[in-house]
């Protein structure tokens, strides 16, 4: 596969992922209420994934289905509700479109993350979704900030971007999860106890700070704080985006969140939005 052609997929992949994100930000957090997105694309991947739903950690709370958007890809035995592979057809020109109307704005090597060097300690960003509200980077946030971009000549033939909600459940789709080179993971699900469904292959896990108050109960003992770090550190090298500037009350969510990586030297690589990123996304 050219590498024009799998930087621009990889490009689409990243993309959707910060939809996916600012999507479950302006349902949840009351200072976004008026974004909207819609989305409807068709990619040459395979995607056994769809939207989060109000249990967002949980794979057993089944709300929709998202279909294989490769109809070449293998189907898994899913014993929800079955839509046909035969019922997708590959749009190559609507696809080249989205590419190149993403990349007018999106650069996945640079707006995956702030880097160090860019922002020092006590720097004022001022929140998406609040623009008259604004936060500090901490100390802690910098120290965690990546000095080079997590991908950094990251190019892959074949990706997967996986939901967190059911309908993955009894499927047994995780070996053909496991089996893609760079996988996907939204909003800290869960993943070893359902991982003949869901794999056990994590590249890039997202992290809204609601979710901390959310799955975690804003870690209000020591046996929340023990299963958030336990979620953590099953990460394994992956890289955790934190969207830590879009929306006003999370922030001490994403200081506890830290201050616990940095204690327990958790092996993660963080990684934050890009001020360029921030601007195209607010306008």
């Amino acid at each position: 596969m050219p590498l024009v052609f799998r930087s621009l997929l990889f490009g689409f992949l990243t993309l959707l992922v910060v939809l996916l994100i600012i999507n479950d930000i302006a349902e949840v957090e009351k200072e976004s209420a008026n974004i909207g997105l819609s989305k409807k694309t068709n990619v040459h991947q395979f995607f056994p994934t769809h939207r989060k739903t109000a249990a967002h950690t949980d794979p057993t709370a089944t709300r929709r289905i998202t279909k294989h958007m490769d109809p070449h890809a293998p189907s898994c035995n899913n014993t929800a509700p079955k839509h046909s592979s035969s019922s997708w057809t590959f749009n190559k020109t609507l696809s080249n479109l989205i590419r190149k109307n993403i990349l007018r704005f999106l650069d996945p090597e640079r707006d995956i993350s702030i880097l160090k060097g860019t922002l020092k300690p006590g720097d004022i960003i001022h929140y998406v979704f609040d623009r008259q509200s604004t936060t500090n980077i901490s100390e802690n946030l910098y120290r965690l900030l990546p000095t080079a971009s997590p991908m950094k000549n990251q190019y892959h033939r074949r990706c997967a971007i996986v939901g967190n909600s059911g309908i993955l459940l009894n499927s047994s789709c995780g070996p053909e999860i496991d089996s893609h080179d760079f996988v996907i993971r939204c909003n800290l699900a869960p993943v070893e106890e359902y991982s003949q469904d869901v794999g056990r292959r994590t590249n890039l896990v997202t992290m809204n700070p609601s979710v901390v108050q959310r799955a975690f109960q804003d870690l209000v003992s020591d046996e929340w704080k023990e299963r958030f770090l336990q979620r953590l550190q099953n990460l394994s090298g992956s890289v955790l985006w934190i969207p830590a500037f879009m929306a006003k009350g999370g922030e001490e969510r994403v200081k506890w969140v830290l201050r616990l990586i940095l204690v327990h030297t958790v092996d993660v690589r963080t990684a934050f939005p890009s001020l360029r990123l921030l601007h195209a996304v607010r306008g």
